[in-house]
């Protein structure tokens, strides 16, 4: 059998890992429980690129003729040799492999059958999907979603993830499954449980989480679910979250006639999406938005604050913009220079 292959990130070492578990298969079973608490570290990549580079069955150490593969398959018990299997080009085999793993719990058996979810058979595909919705215990779930998201982009896989989320998040142990999903180490599994998590939960990791995506997830999330007196509080909180989408989101949960000042911020965002936001929040409440960057511009300028006085302000507003021209700042000054062109550009007929 050789020494474990390794991961690499390349195609080569899929085949070769491949060929190595074929080779495990064939030999035995004395390692199988070491090899396959390897397969289960794999990334979620690797494991993809390696169902992809099982086929041709003559560049990775084919199991042999389906009849000799067959034989391996109900001859070898541990689940390692169904999860071989179900990598054959044979579609036959692949079926009665996807059988033989439904029936097997663990992390092992739950990647195999995710990764043939995006079978070409219709039929494969079903019972691995059908076998899969039962393999929802945090050990397999931790290896599932991460597969399911690699594959995520593929047309025979579309909505999977997400029919698989449903089932994980149904039931009466939802809340507790929804509070442990959230708190994986992987982003692909945390962003699962987002939803069912409490108000300072999901706000702590909209502000706080490693993961860009989890963050936007959480905000979202927790923007859908606002409701009450709290409304405006929450939203106030989530003008920090690193998101632009989530923070327009949270301008425009707010009530038209908020003070100005709570709106500094997102008047000069670095995102032109939320200046825009919080400037038609001030227009709902009467409010002037030129006339509100004008006040902020006299106390404390910043490159987002002269960015949008010349996004809506006047002729008359370019002295000011002109006045920072020779700022210390270069942010002020690049800002003042990018804003008088602007200004010039938006009010200067055509």
């Amino acid at each position: 059998m050789g020494e474990w292959p390794g991961e690499d990130g390349s195609r080569e070492q899929a085949v070769r890992l491949v060929a190595y578990l074929r080779g495990v298969v064939r030999a035995g079973e004395g390692d199988s429980d070491a090899v396959a608490a390897r397969v289960i570290g794999l990334s979620a990549a690797t494991l993809v690129r390696m169902d992809r580079a099982a086929r041709p069955r003559a560049t990775a150490g084919a199991l042999g003729d389906p009849a000799a593969a067959r034989a391996l398959l109900r001859t070898r018990r541990h689940p390692l040799a169904a999860a071989v299997t179900s990598l054959d080009g044979n579609g036959g085999l692949r079926e009665e492999a996807v059988v033989r793993l439904a029936a097997e719990p663990g992390p092992l058996a739950s990647v195999f059958l995710a990764l043939r979810t995006d079978d070409w058979v219709d039929s494969v595909r079903e019972r691995a999907f059908a076998a899969l919705r039962w393999h929802d215990e945090p050990d397999e779930v931790r290896a599932v979603v991460p597969v399911l998201d690699a594959l995520r982009g593929r047309i025979r896989s579309k909505g999977v993830l997400d029919a698989y989320r449903e089932v994980l998040l149904a039931g009466p142990r939802q809340e507790a499954r929804g509070r442990a999903l959230a708190a994986e180490e992987q982003p692909s599994v945390r962003r699962l449980g987002m939803e069912l998590l409490d108000e300072e939960a999901l706000l702590a990791i909209a502000l706080r989480d490693s993961d860009h995506a989890c963050r936007a997830a959480a905000g979202h999330a927790l923007l859908a679910g606002l409701r009450g007196r709290d409304r405006q509080h929450v939203a106030v909180r989530l003008l920090r979250v690193p998101d632009p989408r989530v923070r327009e989101r949270a301008v425009e949960v707010l009530p038209a006639g908020i003070e100005p000042a709570v709106l500094a911020g997102p008047l000069a965002d670095r995102s032109a999406r939320v200046r825009d936001a919080a400037r038609r929040r001030l227009r709902a409440g009467g409010t002037d938005p030129a006339a509100a960057y004008r006040a902020f511009l006299r106390t404390g300028p910043s490159p987002g604050m002269l960015l949008g006085l010349a996004e809506c302000g006047e002729d008359a507003d370019l002295d000011i913009l002109h006045a920072h021209l020779d700022a210390e700042r270069s942010a002020l000054r690049r800002a003042a220079r990018a804003g008088a062109v602007h200004l010039v550009r938006r009010t200067t007929p055509s």
